[in-house]
């Protein structure tokens, strides 16, 4: 590996088929089953045969995705409660619903596929909708073509019944939410042990009603729905998979060994150069659900997710910077720092690199804010009442922090200090803005208490 980039040795050629699939949230399927499978494929020439298999995976992580937002989902909007507070959230109940339904949608899409391929690998010679696992019949004609394969279908009969009343069956699931209602979820305050928004087993009753127990046995946390339906599908996937490499092997005299576990999956997805040039570095994004749902109250369990992810020298950076975190009292959501040079490595330590770090992480970006007459800018306890000598405007450079980083901010304790204080007054006076210091005593809503230290206005 070479000593100035992160990537491992990558191959002359892919390792597998399986296109427009990321490997690094799937760790349910046996990666290494299908890079020996394709290997197999090279052997017996029998590589097309596969191409609804590839599609069935890249639809099962559809479905994951959206089941995983599901979850954090209904997990953000549930922190929001306490003994006082009932949250109520339209747009997140509207996501999880949505959620829900395109799991089960993808998940149906994921078997139609599976059906094809079964159907050509095996040569079944059944056309259209007659591919299709709901179809007792088609399942039977599977069981008959390979023992092994058959058992797995055998053990999932409730899981594909169609006409099954519970929403044990993804098929019966995906039917009555697509044409005959949706996810009949209602949030419950507080929140019983089947979570905020459970999942009624019952399929057809609609909203359960009120004389129905709050229990297990007649709702599904949000979670164990998901988690349910993702082992079936990722189970029967992983046991078609593993049929395949066995017949495959069949097939050709030179055994291919199962290639050695690797932390370094490797996904594949479309990508077309729009002019000629050379490429000089790739930048490649690890999986972090953080990043990736952003529905309106998730990012509340953003910080215990986002620590996970970031090193311990990246947190320590960002707890230096969070220490003195500033705010404008009209917009106390909106924390920033001053972005000069001088400031930031004197005050802080904090020097452009480590800026930078923190902007690819995703915690700031660099940008200006345009300051009135009259704003107080605070920081812990001290507040800067600015004003000066004409009706302009004035425009700041500072380091604002993202939505996430705010939320991770809220984790660090604030400090202030004289030192720092002095600077950020500098700083402001160099920008022709005059301070009153304030001794901030409480913050209430919109307002605050204060009492006045001392005026420092700039010179000319």
């Amino acid at each position: 590996m070479n000593q100035k980039t992160k990537l491992p040795q990558l191959p002359d050629k892919a390792p597998h088929f399986f296109v427009r699939v990321a490997f690094d949230f799937l760790p349910e399927i046996s990666y290494e089953e299908l890079v020996q499978l394709c290997h197999l494929t090279e052997k017996t020439g029998r590589k097309d045969k596969y191409k609804a298999l590839v599609d069935c995976l890249i639809k099962m992580q559809w479905a994951k995705i959206a089941g995983l937002e599901a979850i954090a989902i209904e997990e953000g909007i549930a922190k929001q409660s306490d003994k006082e507070t009932i949250p109520y959230d339209p747009i997140g109940q509207a996501q999880h619903s949505k959620a829900l339904f395109d799991f089960v949608s993808h998940g149906k899409a994921s078997l139609d596929s599976i059906a094809v391929f079964l159907n050509t690998y095996f040569n079944l010679e059944k056309k259209g909708g007659q591919r299709d696992l709901r179809r007792y019949s088609f399942q039977q004609i599977v069981i008959e073509a390979d023992e092994v394969i058959g058992e797995a279908i055998k053990s999932l009969k409730v899981w594909l019944d169609k006409n099954r009343n519970n929403s044990d069956s993804v098929i019966a699931t995906r039917d009555e939410w697509l044409h005959r209602g949706s996810p009949p979820v209602q949030a419950l305050f507080p929140p019983p042990d089947i979570g905020y928004l459970p999942i009624p087993r019952d399929l057809k009753g609609g909203f359960p009603s009120e004389d129905i127990p709050l229990s297990s046995e007649y709702f599904w946390t949000t979670k164990k729905f998901i988690d349910f339906h993702f082992e079936k599908m990722s189970s029967l996937f992983n046991t078609v998979v593993k049929r395949c490499v066995e017949l495959e092997q069949s097939m050709t005299s030179k055994k291919i060994p199962l290639e050695s576990s690797s932390p370094h999956r490797m996904s594949f997805f479309p990508m077309r150069a729009t002019k000629d040039q050379q490429m000089q570095r790739m930048k490649i994004r690890i999986w972090n659900p953080v990043f990736v749902f952003n529905a309106n109250k998730m990012l509340e369990e953003l910080p215990e997710k986002l620590l996970r992810f970031l090193t311990k020298s990246e947190s320590e950076l960002f707890a230096k910077l969070m220490k003195y975190r500033t705010f404008r009292m009209c917009d106390r959501g909106f924390y920033f720092v001053l972005a000069n040079d001088v400031f930031l490595e004197t005050t802080m330590g904090i020097n452009r690199n480590d800026l930078k770090l923190l902007e690819q992480i995703g915690l700031l970006y660099n940008s200006q804010i345009v300051l009135t007459q009259g704003d107080t800018l605070i920081c812990g306890y001290r507040g800067l009442m600015i004003s000066w000598n004409d009706d302009k405007d004035r425009n700041v450079s500072i380091f604002s922090v993202t939505r996430v980083g705010n939320e991770l901010a809220e984790l660090v304790k604030l400090q202030c200090d004289d030192n720092y204080i002095n600077n950020m007054i500098s700083i402001l006076n160099s920008n022709k803005i005059n301070i009153q210091l304030l001794a901030i005593s409480d913050i209430q809503g919109s307002t605050f208490k204060y009492d006045n230290i001392e005026t420092y206005n700039y010179m000319e």
